[in-house]
């Protein structure tokens, strides 16, 4: 996936969180990515932090609130395709969607679906990836 590649990219703020000692800071960070099938969803690499990205997985993130969905995909296809699979259980368009369990749960549903991980999965593989 190119996201850096303006002609073909928006351009959204996003919340990205750090982790420190003291515990997490939340900045904004601007980046190109990928508008999606579904309006206000947009696909691109994971951040891991301000100048840090790891091209091998992909996020989807709602462009209106620059808020990163919960889950970890490794294509961009996959991502794009959870996007086309959530964008009929909510405005994804409105600055912030309404949300509800039944929405959570539906969203965790069609993650898996789509070969999704949770973000503590992604952090664990990353752990045992280091030690290996």
């Amino acid at each position: 996936m190119t996201t850096t590649d303006t002609a073909t990219a928006d351009t959204v703020r996003v919340d990205v969180r750090i982790y420190d000692d003291s515990g997490a800071l939340t900045i904004r960070q601007t980046i190109h990515a990928t508008p999606t099938a579904t309006p206000g969803l947009v696909i691109h690499p994971l951040l891991l932090g301000p100048v840090t990205v790891d091209d091998n997985w992909c996020s989807v993130t709602h462009a209106p609130s620059g808020k990163r969905l919960p889950a970890t995909f490794r294509t961009a296809e996959a991502a794009a395709a959870f996007a086309k699979a959530v964008g009929p259980l909510t405005n994804w368009e409105a600055q912030q969607p309404r949300t509800s369990q039944r929405l959570k749960e539906e969203a965790t549903r069609l993650r898996r679906e789509h070969g999704g991980i949770p973000d503590w999965q992604y952090t664990d593989e990353c752990h045992k990836a280091a030690a290996a």
